[in-house]
């Protein structure tokens, strides 16, 4: 029986990400929302797939994609009887501008809330945020409405960026996406958001109310407007500039107000909390004001206290030494002198005791003194400085660094729930899911320099980047669902893993590989170079699949 090995692919983990991309139904919904040219040999979905699994597989330029479609079972990741050949840089190009003329942001917006009702996820809050991706080349377009390529500049060099802005869910699942002009500020962005989103609830039907979270740009007359038209509440980091929160802190720090007692949000190794409330008004809308101290100071405003002491302790000792080597010839001088000292010295992590000190001694004269002449003695005055570290100062700054303010419109009470100060906070510390979002969005491996002609192409793979990222997220959320602390997994070294990311699990399929026989007949069989591990065939059965994504 004549049996020949017809090709090895190193299909690791992309089969689960391909997988589950179908699950979703995401092809079927992209040729209908960019029906099919029947003049084509590849379709819309055909492009996205191959873009969102070279992401997954480490980036690569569009026009290198044919050569890896080579190396990848594209039949089994993709479609039946697809061809590596047809993935060439110029079909993709002719797709990446059929989704641009299709409206990529609507294209995108609408796979998004399919999958948010596939998954039924929570629209209870989401989080937003904005940032920045830097881009290489000369980009021209014959159209204004087009992604704008802008310049940012730091103290090394100039560089060209774009935006990007998302919203989504405690899970960092985006809800929400947009790739924007690099300079679009915050504060113009926030506002904008918020009727998109609300658009986009619309959009699926959902007339609820809900929470928009957001970092202190949104503290502004126009978000909290927009807010309340969008059917919203928010939270958000009030700005230390503005008065409401100077007073807030203000009247935090006095001894007669009652913080609540200490809690922490985290199972383990957490940061304690404690929280004070109040109420006031900004531009009209009334909002609570929520004080919070954190026993974990934030590093950066710790550095800067250090450095702080330091320079002042300095400061200090060259004082003590250049005032007690200045001598006064009457106490009246000296006094002045003292006076003005305190006046100057404002220390603000030491006591500083200053005195006039008065000093008798011989009087210097030139040359050899006259036999039996009687000394001649001067009275002089120095100012004299004590300087003690100041134990309680330092620690009520260290405090006082580690307080923020939080604003929010969210009623105490909402959907039957309280809403206290601690749920908000809970609520604002969720904001760190975005954050990681970044982390993805700016990782070389999944997100390596854009080389594309035209900025409409740099938009529409910014989209596919968000859609790339929303696949992992919800990867990542279906494996913590049955990946718990009682049932780890063992990662590399035997390290438990309890809450694995994403890639962690990648690393576990990082060596599957998939072997293409050649029957006596004709027929091709897949098969695994090797049987699947304990943990690998766990984590398929607990996605709903099994080894038939493979083979």
């Amino acid at each position: 029986m004549n049996v020949q090995v017809k090709k090895v692919y190193r299909n690791s983990y992309l089969n689960i990400i391909s997988a589950l991309f179908k699950k979703l139904g995401l092809p079927q919904l992209i040729d209908h929302l960019v029906p099919v040219d029947p003049q084509c040999q590849t379709r819309v979905s055909d492009a996205v797939q191959a873009i969102l699994y070279n992401v997954f597989d480490g980036r690569q330029a569009l026009v290198h994609l044919e050569h890896w479609a080579q190396e990848v079972d594209c039949e089994k990741l993709i479609r039946p009887d697809l061809h590596p050949s047809w993935l060439n840089d110029d079909a993709l190009a002719r797709h990446l501008d059929r989704l641009y003329e299709a409206g990529i942001h609507n294209v995108i917006s609408t796979c998004l809330i399919h999958i948010y009702r596939k998954e039924g996820l929570s629209l209870r809050a989401f989080h937003a945020d904005t940032t920045d991706k830097t881009v290489y080349g000369a980009y021209e377009s014959a159209s204004l409405e087009a992604l704008q390529i802008t310049h940012g500049y730091n103290r090394h060099h100039r560089w060209q960026k774009i935006g990007f802005g998302l919203v989504g869910n405690e899970d960092g699942i985006p809800f929400y996406g947009d790739v924007h002009d690099g300079n679009l500020p915050d504060k113009t962005w926030n506002p904008e958001v918020l009727s998109r989103v609300h658009e986009q609830l619309k959009q699926a039907k959902i007339e609820d109310e809900w929470i928009y979270v957001a970092d202190s740009a949104a503290m502004t007359k126009e978000t909290l407007a927009q807010t309340k038209a969008a059917n919203a509440f928010l939270i958000t980091r009030g700005p230390s500039s503005l008065r409401i929160v100077k007073t807030a802190l203000a009247e935090a720090d006095a001894e007669d107000t009652t913080w609540s007692d200490p809690f922490t949000l985290a199972e383990r190794n957490g940061a304690t909390y404690r929280v004070w409330e109040t109420a006031s008004t900004y531009e009209g809308h009334p909002v609570r004001l929520i004080v919070v101290e954190s026993s974990a100071l934030d590093q950066r405003k710790g550095k800067t206290l250090e450095k702080e002491r330091t320079k002042e302790a300095e400061l200090l000792r060259e004082e003590q030494a250049r005032w007690e080597r200045h001598p006064f010839s009457c106490r009246e001088d000296a006094e002045q002198a003292l006076a003005s000292l305190k006046a100057s010295l404002r220390p603000r992590f030491h006591r500083v005791e200053a005195a006039v000190e008065e000093t008798v001694r011989l009087k210097k004269r030139r040359g050899r003194p006259k036999k039996g002449a009687e000394p001649e003695v001067e009275t002089l005055y120095f100012l004299h400085l004590d300087v003690e570290f100041d134990q309680d100062a330092w620690e009520q700054a260290r405090r006082k660094a580690s307080r923020f303010v939080l604003v929010t419109t969210v009623p105490k009470e909402w959907k039957g729930q309280p809403m206290d100060a601690q749920e908000i906070l809970k609520l604002y510390k969720g904001q760190i899911s975005v954050e990681m979002n970044f982390a993805f969005l700016k990782d070389p491996f999944f997100t390596d320099e854009i080389y594309v002609k035209k900025p409409e192409r740099v938009a529409v793979l910014g989209y596919l980047f968000l859609l790339a990222l929303a696949i992992y997220r919800v990867f990542q959320r279906r494996v913590r669902q049955f990946i718990t602390p009682e049932h780890p997994l063992k990662g590399p070294g035997g390290r438990k893993l309890t809450r694995p990311t994403g890639q962690a699990i990648f690393q576990l399929f990082q060596y599957v590989n998939v072997v293409l026989f050649k029957l006596p007949d004709g027929r091709i069989q897949r098969s695994l170079d090797r049987s699947l591990t304990p943990d690998q065939r766990r984590i398929l059965q607990g996605l709903g699949m099994d080894e038939s994504i493979y083979v």
